[in-house]
C-alpha cells in the first residue's frame, strides 16, 4: 500500500486534531525518556544475532550517532502530525533499513519496544481520566508512523528487486545463446555482458572487463560497454584497486570522489559514484570485472552475490576462452587454433626458405568400431591413436582434432619431398597397430591427404582443401596410404564438380531419363526389369551412368534424383500394367539415399501415387559394392520397406569387401551376381566356384538369384542348371526405352532347355538335417534335456526355420504347384502349430499335456518327411529319414 497523501492516512487513522492535543500535553514527560528508549532500543537490537550482523563492521562513534538520531526520531515522532515532511523522512529511514538488511518484522518489533516503554510513562506519569485518550492517540500514530516507514521500504525494495531482476536478465541473456549463434566466441559473451549491463540497469553506467597479461604484470581492459574509458593499461601497483581485489580475490568497492583513488579513475568522477571491482580466474588467466554506478550504497543495497556471479561467469568464459581452442577429448588444438598455428607455420616457412607439408588425416572403421562397442570404447581409441601419433611427431610438428575421426597435421622444416614419405609411412604404421580396449580386440587403419607450402603457394584455407582433395584419393585408392596433393588431382575434382553440375542442369531440364533392361526367370518368362538412369546431354547425346556416375551419391543430389527414379519408374510400371504387361521393376537406391532420414517418406509418398500398383511389384536394389555407413539404419530401413511390402535386392553382389556381412545383416529378398564373375565363369573355375558359392547360399536362405551379364546361351544354360532363379544380359536385351518393351516381350522366345537338363538336390540336405535336429532338440526340451530352440513358436517362425527357408527358395523352385508340395506346406504349418501348443502346456507347468503335444509333433514330423522321401525318392541306407 502506497500511502501519498499524510493527511488522508491521518483520517484513516482516525487521529484528530484532540489526539495530538492530548500527546502535546504530555510530550515532556515523553520526551524526557527518549534518550533511555533509544539504548533500550540499539540493545535490543544489539542482542538478537541477526540484527547485530548489520551493526558488526560499525564502530562505537558510529553507533553512538545512530542512538542520537534515534532518539530525535523518538521526539519527532512525538511531534509530528502526520505531515507530509515527515512522511517524507519516514520514507527515506525506511529505504536506509531496506538498505541495511534490515528486515521488516524487525522494524515492526521496534515498535513495540516504543510502546512498551511509553506504557511504563502512561502507568506513571499521566492522569487516569486522560491515560485512555493517550494510550489510543499514541497507538494511532506509532501505527500510522510504522505504515509509513514500511511504504519507503517496499518502495525501496520494489527498486532493488527490479535491479536484481535487470541483473539476472543478463546473466540469462548472456548463457543463452540464440538460434544460429553456434559460432560465438567465449570473448564475444564478454562483451554481450558489457554491452547489457548498462542497458539492462538504470544504475549502472559502466561495464567492463580487464585481463591480465601472461606474466601478471599489467592489466589491459578488452571490453567495456556504456561510459567508455580510454585504452586502459594498469601496471601491477601496490594500492590499486584492481591489484588488491586480485590479490584478496574478494569485490572491492572504490569511492570515485576518494583523495585516495588512483589516476585512471579521474575521468569517471563526474559520471559515476563508486566501482565495484570483482576479481576472477586462476593461473596466467586472471582478470577483473569493473561495474561503475550512479549513487554510493548500490552494491550493499543490490547484494553482492549478483557479482559474484558475474565472477563466476568471466572464469567460466576464460575457460571456455581455453576450451575453445581445444579439442576436450584429446587436449589437441582444434580448428580454429590450427588455422592459427597453419598461417603463422606459413610465415616461419616463407623465412627459413622450407617445405611446410599440411595433412588431413581420417580414420578408417573408426564408425563401426563406435557401432559395434560403443562410444566410450570409440572414445578410447581416439585418445590412444593419438598417443601414438605423438609419439611419432618430431618437436615443432602439430597434431589437431579437426571434429569426429578426422586430423590435421603440420609438419615443418622439411628439406626435401622424400623426407614427408618416411613420416607418414611411419604415421600410418602407429594407426594400424592392433589395440586392446576393454578386453576387446580393436583395429583400425588411416587416410592421409597431404599438401605442400610453397609448392603449393595457397592461403591456409586452400592449403586445407586441397588436403582435404588428396585425403577423399587416399579413400579412393584403397585407404591405409596417402595421396599427395598435385595439379592432376586438382584437375580430376574440377571434372567431378563439373560432372556434378551437369547432372544437376539434367535433372532441373528434365534431360534424365530411364531405359529399363528385361530379367528372365530360368523357365523363360519374363519377369520383370531393371530400370537404368541415362542422361541426355545437348551436345554429346544419350550418356550411360558412367558419365556421371560419381556425382549420383553426391550429398546434394543423391534424394533429387531418388526420387525422380522411383516416381518415373512406378508412373511407368502403372502404364504397362494397364497395358496387360504386370511387371516387377528393380530401382537402384543409392546408399546415401538409403540412409536420409526422409527415404521411407519419399518411398511411402511415391506408392501412396501409384494406389493401382501393387507394393511387391517395386524391388529396391542396395549396390553392395557401396560401403554403408551407418548399417544400424539400413537394416531398420529395408525392414520398413518389407513392412510396405515392397522388395529388396543385393546388386553387383561379391564386389564390395562387406558381401558376407551385408548377407547376413541386411533384410534382402534377392540377390544380383555381379557381372565380373558371370561374364568368365566358363571360363574361370574361380568365378564358376564363387557363383555356385552365391547360388548354394542364396537357395539356402530362401532369397530370388538373379545372374547380371548373361552375354551368350551358354552362360544361360550353365546358370540354369546351377539352379539360378534369374537372368539378365545382353544375351537378352541391353537396356531399351520404356515405349520398346512391349514389343520385345511380345517378340521374346526363351532358348529351348538343353535335353541334359536336370537340377541338382545335393545342396538341399544340410537345411533339411538341420530341420530334424531342431525337432529332436525342441521335443528334448520338452522332457527337461535340453534349452528350446530359437524360431520355433514366434508368429513368424514358419519363415525362418531351416523347413520354412527351404519351402520358400528350393522346394519352391523344384515343386511349386504341385499337389505334393500343397500338401507339405499344409504339414509345416501344423508342426508349428503343434510346438506352440506343447510349449504353452510346458509354460503352464502341465508336463505330461506338454510331452503329448510332443509325440504327436514327432508323428507328424515323421509323416512330413516320409512325403520329402517320396517326392524326392532319397533315403538314407541306415534306415533313418535323410534329405
Amino acid at each position: 500500500m502506497i500511502i501519498d497523501n499524510n493527511s488522508t492516512l491521518s483520517g484513516f487513522l482516525g487521529l484528530q486534531d484532540s489526539d495530538f492535543q492530548v500527546i502535546d500535553r504530555y510530550r515532556d514527560a515523553l520526551d524526557k525518556e527518549a534518550p533511555a528508549l533509544a539504548h533500550a532500543f540499539y540493545d535490543y537490537l544489539l542482542s538478537h544475532p541477526t540484527t547485530a550482523a548489520v551493526f558488526r563492521d560499525f564502530s562505537s562513534a558510529r553507533l553512538e550517532a545512530l542512538i542520537q538520531k534515534q532518539t530525535e526520531h523518538a521526539t519527532g515522532l512525538l511531534a509530528n502530525h502526520m505531515d507530509k515532511p515527515w512522511g517524507e523522512s519516514m520514507r527515506r529511514i525506511g529505504a536506509l533499513h531496506h538498505r541495511l538488511g534490515i528486515e521488516p518484522s524487525w522494524i515492526a518489533g521496534a515498535y513495540i519496544l516504543y510502546w512498551r516503554h511509553w506504557q511504563k510513562i502512561l502507568q506513571v506519569q499521566v492522569p487516569e481520566s486522560d491515560r485512555d485518550l493517550l494510550r489510543d492517540a499514541l497507538f494511532r500514530l506509532l501505527v500510522g508512523d510504522l505504515m509509513v516507514q514500511l511504504d519507503g521500504y517496499a518502495h525501496a525494495s520494489r527498486e532493488t528487486d527490479s535491479e536484481r531482476l535487470a541483473l539476472s536478465d543478463v546473466l540469462m541473456s548472456v548463457l543463452a545463446v540464440p538460434r544460429g549463434k553456434e559460432s560465438l566466441r567465449p570473448d564475444d559473451l564478454l562483451q554481450q555482458i558489457c554491452e547489457a549491463l548498462p542497458s539492462k540497469s538504470s544504475s549502472v553506467r559502466l561495464a567492463g572487463y580487464m585481463v591480465s597479461d601472461a606474466m601478471g604484470e599489467t592489466f589491459t581492459l578488452e571490453h567495456q560497454a556504456g561510459f567508455r574509458l580510454p585504452a586502459l593499461q594498469i601496471p601491477k601497483t601496490a594500492g590499486d584497486p584492481c591489484w588488491e581485489a586480485l590479490k584478496s580475490g574478494r569485490l572491492l568497492i572504490q569511492s570515485v570522489d576518494d583523495p585516495q583513488a588512483p589516476e585512471w579513475t579521474k575521468a569517471l568522477r563526474n559520471h559515476m559514484a563508486e566501482i565495484g571491482i570483482f576479481p576472477f580466474g586462476t593461473g596466467n588467466l586472471r582478470g577483473v570485472g569493473l561495474i561503475g554506478v550512479r549513487e554510493k550504497g548500490y552494491f550493499q543495497r543490490v547484494g553482492s552475490t549478483y557479482f559474484d556471479a558475474f565472477a563466476h561467469l568471466g572464469e567460466l568464459i576464460f575457460v571456455l576462452r581455453n576450451q575453445f581452442l581445444r579439442d576436450p577429448l584429446t587436449a589437441l588444438p582444434n580448428r580454429v587454433l590450427f588455422m592459427d598455428f597453419l598461417e603463422n607455420a606459413r610465415n616461419q616457412t616463407m623465412r627459413h626458405e622450407r617445405l611446410l607439408a599440411v595433412a588431413i588425416l581420417d580414420l578408417d572403421g573408426f564408425k563401426q568400431v563406435n557401432d559395434r562397442l560403443g562410444h566410450d570404447t570409440g572414445d578410447q581409441l581416439l585418445q590412444a591413436v593419438v598417443q601414438r601419433l605423438q609419439a611419432r611427431l618430431r618437436a615443432g610438428d602439430v597434431l589437431a582434432r579437426l571434429g569426429g575421426d578426422e586430423f590435421g597435421l603440420l609438419l615443418p622444416d622439411l628439406e626435401r619431398l622424400d623426407d614427408l614419405d618416411g613420416l607418414c609411412e611411419r604415421l600410418l604404421a602407429a594407426i594400424h597397430e592392433p589395440l586392446e580396449i576393454d578386453g576387446e580386440a580393436v583395429s583400425v587403419t588411416g587416410s592421409l591427404g597431404v599438401t605442400v607450402f610453397p609448392l603449393d603457394d595457397s592461403s591456409a584455407s586452400t592449403l586445407i582443401r586441397h588436403a582435404d582433395m588428396a585425403l577423399y584419393a587416399a579413400k579412393d585408392a584403397g585407404r591405409d596410404q596417402f595421396h599427395l596433393h598435385t595439379l592432376a588431382l586438382d584437375e580430376a575434382m574440377q571434372t567431378e564438380a563439373w560432372t556434378r553440375v551437369m547432372l544437376q542442369q539434367a535433372l532441373q531440364e528434365n534431360r534424365l531419363v530411364l531405359y529399363y533392361q528385361p530379367i528372365v526367370s530360368s523357365t523363360g518368362v519374363v519377369v520383370g526389369v531393371e530400370a537404368l538412369i541415362r542422361l541426355q546431354h545437348p551436345e554429346r547425346g544419350l550418356l550411360a551412368p558412367a558419365a556421371f556416375f560419381s556425382a549420383l551419391d553426391h550429398p546434394r543430389l543423391a534424394r533429387p534424383i531418388g526420387r525422380f527414379v522411383l516416381n518415373a519408374a512406378l508412373h511407368q510400371a502403372i502404364l504397362w500394367q494397364e497395358a496387360g504387361l504386370p511387371l516387377r521393376v528393380s530401382i537402384n537406391i543409392s546408399t546415401r539415399h538409403l540412409l536420409d532420414a526422409r527415404f521411407l517418406e519419399d518411398l511411402q509418398e511415391v506408392l501412396a501415387k501409384h494406389p493401382g500398383l501393387r507394393p511387391e511389384q517395386i524391388e529396391i536394389e542396395i549396390t553392395e559394392s557401396a560401403p554403408l555407413r551407418d548399417m544400424p539404419r539400413a537394416q531398420s530401413c529395408l525392414i520398413a520397406c518389407h513392412r510396405l511390402g515392397v522388395c529388396v535386392a543385393l546388386d553387383d553382389f561379391g564386389t564390395g569387401n562387406a558381401s558376407l556381412t551385408y548377407l547376413q545383416r541386411l533384410p534382402a529378398d534377392s540377390i544380383k551376381i555381379d557381372r565380373s564373375f558371370v561374364r568368365d565363369a566358363i571360363d574361370d573355375p574361380k568365378d564358376l566356384a564363387i557363383v555356385t558359392a552365391v547360388i548354394t547360399a542364396s537357395r539356402m536362405l530362401g532369397m530370388d538369384v538373379i545372374a547380371e551379364g548373361v552375354e551368350t546361351a551358354q552362360h544361360a544354360d550353365l546358370l540354369v542348371k546351377m539352379g539360378c532363379n534369374h537372368l539378365q544380359g545382353y544375351f537378352f536385351s541391353r537396356p531399351i526405352p520404356a515405349e520398346d518393351v512391349p514389343a520385345w516381350i511380345a517378340h521374346f522366345r526363351p532358348a529351348p532347355r538343353p535335353k541334359n537338363f536336370l537340377p541338382t538336390l545335393e545342396i538341399l540336405s544340410p537345411l533339411l538335417e538341420g530341420h530334424i535336429l531342431r525337432v529332436e532338440k525342441f521335443i528334448g526340451a520338452l522332457r527337461q534335456e535340453n534349452p528350446f530352440p530359437a524360431h520355433v513358436i514366434e508368429s513368424d517362425a514358419e519363415e525362418y526355420c531351416h523347413l520354412g527357408l527351404w519351402l520358400r527358395g528350393e522346394g519352391k523352385h523344384l515343386f511349386d504347384g504341385t499337389p505334393q508340395f500343397t500338401r507339405l506346406l499344409s504339414r509345416h504349418e501344423r508342426l508349428h502349430q503343434i510346438a506352440r501348443a506343447a510349449k504353452l502346456r510346458f509354460d503352464a507347468g502341465d508336463a505330461d499335456g506338454a510331452l503329448e503335444q510332443g509325440n504327436l509333433l514327432d508323428m507328424e514330423n515323421g509323416l512330413l518327411l516320409a512325403e520329402l522321401l517320396a517326392m524326392t525318392g532319397e533315403s538314407r541306407d541306415d534306415g533313418s529319414h535323410h534329405i
